[in-house]
């Protein structure tokens, strides 16, 4: 299914990210994220909570109109090592179930810009671009 390519690939994203004008630092990226985007007429929406401890979580949801068509959730490490954010995913679900096959996997992200509470950063090695705004601990989405 090429949603749910798309949807890994954006999920991973939002796991890692790197750091390119202003030095985004560590503690920057500490709380709560939020991205929202269109493709092929349905919104796509995610949640990304970093903690102090270097643990991260993230939600996905794809919504056609109100009704959602896709959720995946994930949990694991993510770090910065110079103008790089990293992470490592050490549990994934969707609606499939859980995904073994993802555990391990590491993300790499670059060029992270951080203007305001807008947080801009590119997947490693593809074109995969991101941009989240800080959002309150504590903020929920859904499709409606």
């Amino acid at each position: 299914m090429k949603l749910k390519t798309v949807l890994c690939a954006v999920l991973a994203g939002l796991s890692v990210s790197s750091v390119a004008v202003a030095d985004v630092t560590f503690d920057d990226l500490v709380g709560t994220w939020y991205a929202e985007t269109q493709h092929d007429g349905e919104t796509m929406k995610w949640l990304v909570k970093r903690e102090a401890d270097q643990s991260y979580a993230a939600l996905f949801l794809v919504c056609d109109g109100e009704n959602l068509s896709w959720v995946q959730k994930e949990r694991g490490q993510w770090k910065i090592e110079g103008k790089e954010l990293h992470t490592v995913i050490a549990a994934f679900q969707d609606m499939n179930g859980n995904q073994p096959d993802q555990l391990g996997k590491q993300m790499h992200y670059e060029k992270l810009e951080l203007d305001n509470d807008e947080l801009n950063y590119e997947q490693k090695d593809n074109d995969n671009v991101y941009s989240f705004k800080r959002v309150n601990d504590g903020y929920q989405i859904s499709c409606q």
